[in-house]
């Protein structure tokens, strides 16, 4: 299950370095521990979800390199987390992974405005 958040930030973004992806960093970890969470509270046990917990993870895209990286991967490797998450004509939708990247959102906009209002 894949979804792609694209975020678009002022060219200027490089004088703060570290900070911006630092700022990035804790909302990808934030929205792991968010859809963690989710899952692992949902009562309809139809679907054993520790494994599925357990296979969360957030990782930066190429490595675990710091630096510039401002692209992370965050979500379940089990080949079921799709049919959890979206449902199937069988079994009722379950979100985990949507309502914990739309927890971070507003988090990790208002971080980076504070930061990019340090440029002006």
């Amino acid at each position: 299950m894949d979804v792609k958040v694209d975020i678009t930030l002022d060219p200027r973004w490089r004088q703060l370095g570290s900070r911006v992806t630092q700022a990035i960093e804790i909302a990808a970890m934030n929205v792991e521990k968010g859809a963690k969470h989710n899952i692992s509270t949902e009562p309809d046990r139809a679907v054993d979800n520790a494994y599925t917990v357990n296979s969360i993870q957030a990782k930066p895209v190429g490595g675990f390199l710091r630096g510039e990286n401002l692209e992370w991967e965050i979500g379940p490797n089990t080949d079921y987390s799709a049919f959890i998450e979206f449902g199937t004509r069988y079994m009722r939708p379950r979100p985990f992974m949507g309502p914990a990247l739309e927890d971070e959102r507003p988090r990790l906009i208002k971080a980076l405005e504070q930061l990019m209002r340090e440029l002006t």
